[in-house]
């Protein structure tokens, strides 16, 4: 056993070495701190990764700090506080407080979308209350000893029906999708170019030999190799004591069955163990879930971009079906048919407390027509 485990050692180093000597290509990923977010493409760090390594429109840099940041046409560098390859988000910081300008942001001749921009109105106001005006947002590094600075969603308030001790100061466009805080953090998002399919297999992207942008080489993180190489070491000594408990268990039922002079067969013993009866839950509680026609960005509250139940992208105008506890998202079908048979959510594997359950043969295959945007 010693010497298989040192045949194994030597498989998997020889394979790490030969990975890392084919990732050395100079578009390794790179990072301006030990905190920062990885630049791997379709980003570029200028100055540390070759032009090769990115794609048009998408470098970044580093400052004295070693922060990461982003120069947009329309403004100022910004601070980069992280990057979603999945859902191809970049996430910068508005910096409105450090530098206490309150400036917008025009996205036309940027890469990211900007379908997604609000605009925003700031205010001057002489009166502390205006908790009334919710969903105002405060600005607290804006304000003074005898003022206080919001920023209102335009359309939300109409100009008439302002406090008379508010004074609009500026109102500007800004890249907030959903319910993000335009205090914190701004979300540019990309669709050219899609590398989600790359990241979600766990694949590098960028150009390939014929000069367009695809998934390159093997899984990053462990080689796939040395995966197969390890389920195989694990594999075989588990599958050999599962063939030696079971030789055990038949040596003991074929002794039991002389000593008692009885015909027993093997397999009615309870070798092999009674499979585990699932239960899901009924028709009305599975309709009872919110459908949703997904839109042409294909955006969902959570970030959500695929399907865990068919490992499938999300496509525009397809059905998905929200649980409510949790509320993570599926497709329709995929969800209806995991609810007949499990009662937990797929991913957090939470259970409805307060949901019917009924047994698989119980349970009707159907389609919700209800269906919300």
């Amino acid at each position: 056993m010693g010497n298989q485990h040192i045949l194994l050692l030597i498989l998997f180093s020889s394979i790490s070495l030969r990975s890392f000597s084919a990732a050395d290509d100079g578009c390794r990923p790179a990072a301006c701190g030990p905190t920062e977010p990885v630049i791997r493409f379709p980003f570029r760090l200028t100055g540390q990764q070759p032009s090769r390594c990115g794609y048009p429109g998408f470098n970044l840099s580093c400052n004295k700090q070693n922060r990461t940041i982003i120069r947009l046409p329309s403004s100022r560098s910004h601070i980069v506080n992280r990057i979603n390859y999945i859902s191809q988000v970049i996430y910068i910081d508005p910096d409105f407080c450090q530098t206490k300008k309150i400036k917008g942001f025009n996205l036309t001749d940027t890469p990211y979308d900007y379908s997604s921009v609000r605009s925003y109105s700031f205010y001057k106001c002489t009166s502390q209350n205006f908790g009334f005006m919710y969903p105002a947002v405060p600005f607290p590094c804006l304000s003074g000893g005898n003022y206080s600075v919001i920023a209102v969603r335009s359309g939300l308030f109409p100009r008439g029906n302002m406090p008379a001790s508010c004074e609009e100061m500026k109102m500007i466009d800004l890249p907030v999708r959903w319910n993000g805080d335009i205090r914190t953090e701004l979300e540019l998002m990309w669709f050219t170019p899609g590398c989600r399919g790359c990241e979600i297999e766990g694949r590098g992207c960028g150009w390939n030999n014929d000069g367009e942008v695809g998934c390159l080489g093997s899984s990053r993180g462990f080689p796939r190799s040395a995966k197969y190489g390890l389920s195989l070491g694990i594999g075989v000594p588990v599958s050999v004591c599962i063939i030696g408990l079971i030789c055990y268990a038949a040596t003991r039922v074929r002794e039991r069955s002389e000593t008692h002079h009885q015909s027993t067969d093997l397999f009615s013993i309870g070798i092999v163990p009674q499979s585990l009866s699932s239960t899901g839950l009924d028709k009305s509680t599975i309709e009872s879930y919110q459908k949703t026609t997904l839109g042409e960005s294909c955006r969902l509250p959570n970030d959500d971009s695929t399907c865990v139940i068919c490992l499938s992208d999300y496509k525009p105008k397809e059905s998905l079906r929200t649980i409510p506890e949790c509320n993570h998202y599926f497709h329709a079908d995929c969800i209806d048919e995991w609810l007949k048979l499990n009662a937990t959510c797929p991913v957090c594997r939470n259970t409805p407390e307060s949901s019917s359950l009924v047994t698989p043969c119980s349970s009707t295959s159907t389609t919700s027509s209800v269906d919300s945007s």
